[in-house]
């Protein structure tokens, strides 16, 4: 039976932006995005990106009797300009902060896949003499067994640049290093400065630390750093370069050198 999270810090902003777009109530906002997220499950991979569908599919996911007053595509262009969809490229669309929102659901599907392998291979040991119970909600797991006479060995340390060592420090919640140090190295190929990939971390932490934001809303890393750039938001806009051309005798560069004949 699949569920979505419903985070009660969804109600701000960014749904009262979304009412406005749709011309609707918070509460049909809200329907529209639980929609959405419900149809995400089976059409999402982990990271919020939307697999072999495009707008017309996400159409899908919605009662269009709850904002009537909107034809299909303009819901979907609605949740792409509040950036409850995000389209980094023509033809690409992610569901924003998906791995934040939908965290717990993954970390229970994992749980009941490892759950799975762990009974199949307890029943291959035993020939099939002892029945696996019914699975019901995922829970802790025991240690693994170890087989005796064998010892194991401690895994090798992994290395990491100084740069993302820093990144890592300054960054406000501590998980999946390793996946996270692969969206660094992305970004960082993507042309991203470490100045700036630090910046935005250090930003990102003092913003949670003001908001007292609590963990398991605090986005990972590798979801910070992810394909959609989401830490873009937390660096200082860049200004346009000044126009030097200087602008006397309309606009004629040489213009303040010419004398009076």
């Amino acid at each position: 039976m699949a569920w979505v999270s419903v985070h009660d810090n969804v109600i701000g902003k960014k749904l009262r932006e979304l009412a406005k777009e749709l011309d609707s109530t918070q509460e049909e906002a809200l329907g529209v995005l639980v929609s959405l997220w419900l149809w995400g499950l089976n059409n999402a991979d982990k990271e919020g990106r939307i697999v072999n569908a495009d707008k017309d599919d996400i159409l899908e996911a919605f009662t269009l009797k709850l904002v009537g007053k909107l034809d299909g595509s303009s819901i979907v262009d609605a949740l792409i300009r509040t950036r409850w969809l995000d389209e980094p490229a023509p033809g690409s669309l992610y569901i924003h902060d998906w791995e934040q929102w939908q965290e717990q659901w993954y970390k229970a599907m994992e749980r009941r896949e490892k759950d799975a392998i762990r009974k199949a291979e307890s029943r291959r040991r035993t020939g099939g003499s002892q029945e696996a119970p019914e699975s019901g909600d995922p829970g802790e797991l025991p240690f693994p067994e170890v087989e005796q006479g064998k010892e194991t060995q401690a895994p090798k340390r992994q290395e990491y640049p100084k740069e993302f060592e820093e990144f890592w420090a300054a960054y406000p919640r501590k998980d999946d290093k390793g996946q996270a140090y692969k969206k660094y190295h992305a970004r960082r190929k993507d042309g991203f400065s470490a100045e700036e990939l630090l910046t935005a971390a250090k930003n990102y932490a003092a913003q949670c630390k003001r908001k007292k934001t609590e963990r398991e809303f605090t986005k990972q890393a590798k979801t910070f750093l992810s394909e959609t750039t989401p830490f873009i938001d937390y660096l200082p806009k860049r200004e346009a370069p000044a126009d030097e051309t200087p602008k006397e005798d309309g606009g004629n560069p040489f213009g303040k050198y010419r004398e009076d004949s």
